[in-house]
C-alpha cells in the first residue's frame, strides 16, 4: 500500500522520535511504502524543501514554513498558516506530482493545512484517516490563546470544512469520541473510531536508580516526581509550582524535576524553589535520552488545566510506561484519562487545580509499600494491550481497507 503521511510534528534525528515516527516506522514495517510531508514548524521560515529518505520504505519531504512580518503576532501567524499551507501545496506538485496514495493520513489540527488538503482530497487519495489529538480551536480557546470571538468562529469553519474531507476519524477515548461529535459538524457518513494514542511497547527500565542517578546529577536522598514535555499554556505549570510549595514544608523529601522547553520554560528555571531544590529543572533532551533520564525518578507526573471542557489524553504517558514508572495525573474534569488511570492500576488521579491534592497523590504513590515492581507490571500490560504502535498500525491499515471505503 503507498501510504502518504502528512505532519507538523516529526524528527529527523535518530534517537529522538515522535509519535508520527513511530507509526511511519511501524507501516514501513508492514511492508508500506510511507511518504512522509513534514512541515517543519520549527524550522528557519522561507527557506528551501528537501527531500531525504529516514529509513528502508520511509521518504520525507522536508518543507519550511513560510510568513511574512506585518500585523504583529497574530498577523504574523495568520500567514504563517496560510502561506505554509500553500507554500506545502506547490511544493508536493513538483517533488510528487505524479504519485497518488491508498491511503492518507492526517493529524489535528486541520485547519493549517487547508490548502494542502484540498489538494490531496479526495482526488490524489483513495482512502483518508485523520487522527483527533488537540480539538482546535476550542481548547486554544479553553486556555486562552485565542480570544478574539470572530477568530475563534473563523478557525472553527475552516476546521469543519477540512474534517469534512476524510473518511474516517480517529478519537483517543470515547469521551473524545463524543466531544467531536457534539462540537463538530461531521457528516453522517464518515466514521469515528478510537484509536488510542501509541508509542513502542518495549520498556526501557533502569534497574540501578541511584547510579543513575548518580550519572544524572540527581538527588540520591529524595523521592523524585518527573513532569516532561512542553513547557507551555494548557500544561499545569502553575500546579505543579503550587505544588513544589506545599511540599517542601510537608514533604521535604520530595522533589519536582521538570524536563523541557518552550513559552512558557521561564517560570520553571526562574522559580525561587528551583534555586533551592525543590523544583530542578533540565532543558529539553532527545527522547532516547528522556526515558533513560526519567526512568532515574520515583513517578510520572500529568497536569493539565482546570475548568476546560476538552477531554485530553497526554502522550507523555507513553514515555512514562516504557520507564515502568506510575502515573500521577492532575487531570481536568472533564477527561477519562484519570479513571483511565486508576482502572489500569498504573497511578493515581486527582482534579487538576487542586495541588494540595497533587502532593498527597505524590506522597501515597512514591511511599506505596507494594512496591516498584507492581507499577511496572501493571505499565508492561498496558504497554502491550492498549498503546502498542503495531495496534495502531493495524487499526489505521483496515479501517482504509473496509468495504464501505474503498466503494
Amino acid at each position: 500500500m503507498n501510504v502518504l503521511m502528512l505532519t507538523t510534528w516529526y524528527s529527523l534525528t535518530s534517537g529522538d522520535e515522535k509519535l508520527p515516527n513511530d507509526l511511519a516506522t511501524s507501516l514501513a514495517a508492514l511492508g508500506h511504502q510511507v511518504q512522509v510531508v513534514f512541515i517543519d514548524w520549527s524550522a528557519k521560515e522561507n527557506t528551501v524543501a528537501r527531500v531525504q529518505t529516514a529509513a528502508p520504505g520511509i521518504d520525507v519531504l522536508v518543507l519550511p514554513p513560510v510568513a511574512m512580518n506585518f500585523g504583529g503576532r497574530f498577523g504574523r501567524l495568520s500567514t504563517k498558516w496560510l502561506l505554509s499551507s500553500w507554500s506545502a501545496r506547490q511544493a508536493m506538485k513538483k517533488h510528487l506530482r505524479n504519485e497518488r496514495y491508498d491511503l492518507f493520513i492526517a493529524y489535528s489540527p486541520a485547519a493549517i493545512t487547508m490548502s494542502l488538503l484540498s489538494y490531496l482530497l479526495p482526488r490524489r487519495c483513495k482512502a483518508s484517516y485523520f487522527i483527533m489529538w488537540d480539538f482546535f480551536p476550542f481548547h486554544h480557546l479553553n486556555i486562552g490563546l485565542i480570544n478574539n470571538p470572530l477568530v475563534f468562529k473563523l478557525a472553527l469553519a475552516i476546521e469543519n470544512r477540512m474534517l469534512r474531507k476524510f473518511d474516517v476519524i480517529g478519537c483517543m477515548t470515547l469521551r473524545n469520541a463524543e466531544y467531536l461529535r457534539t462540537h463538530y459538524r461531521i457528516k453522517p457518513s464518515q466514521r469515528v473510531e478510537i484509536l488510542p494514542i501509541w508509542g513502542p511497547a518495549n520498556q526501557r527500565l533502569v534497574h540501578d536508580k541511584l547510579s543513575a542517578r548518580t550519572q544524572f546529577k540527581l538527588p540520591t536522598d529524595r523521592k523524585i516526581v518527573v513532569f516532561g514535555g512542553t513547557l507551555s499554556e494548557g500544561r499545569g505549570l502553575e500546579d505543579i509550582i503550587a505544588a513544589a510549595e506545599i511540599a517542601r514544608t510537608t514533604a521535604p523529601n520530595l522533589a519536582f524535576l521538570v524536563i523541557g522547553d518552550g513559552r512558557l520554560a521561564h517560570l520553571i528555571k526562574d522559580h525561587p524553589l528551583t534555586a533551592a531544590g525543590t523544583i530542578i529543572y533540565r532543558d529539553r533532551i532527545p527522547r532516547q535520552d528522556y526515558v533513560d533520564l526519567i526512568g532515574a525518578c520515583d513517578a510520572g507526573l500529568v497536569c493539565t488545566v482546570r475548568n476546560v471542557d476538552v477531554p485530553t489524553f497526554p502522550s507523555k504517558t507513553i514515555d512514562y510506561l516504557r520507564a515502568g514508572l506510575p502515573v500521577i495525573a492532575s487531570v481536568e474534569e472533564s477527561t477519562d484519562f484519570g479513571t483511565f488511570v486508576e482502572t489500569n492500576s498504573i497511578g493515581v488521579a486527582c482534579f487538576a487545580g487542586e495541588p494540595a491534592a497533587l502532593v498527597a497523590a505524590a506522597v501515597k504513590v512514591v511511599n506505596d509499600p507494594r512496591g516498584v515492581e507492581v507499577y511496572q507490571n501493571a505499565a508492561r500490560q498496558c504497554l502491550e494491550h492498549v498503546f502498542d504502535v503495531q495496534h495502531a498500525a493495524q487499526r489505521v491499515l483496515a479501517s482504509a481497507t473496509a468495504p464501505e471505503i474503498k466503494a
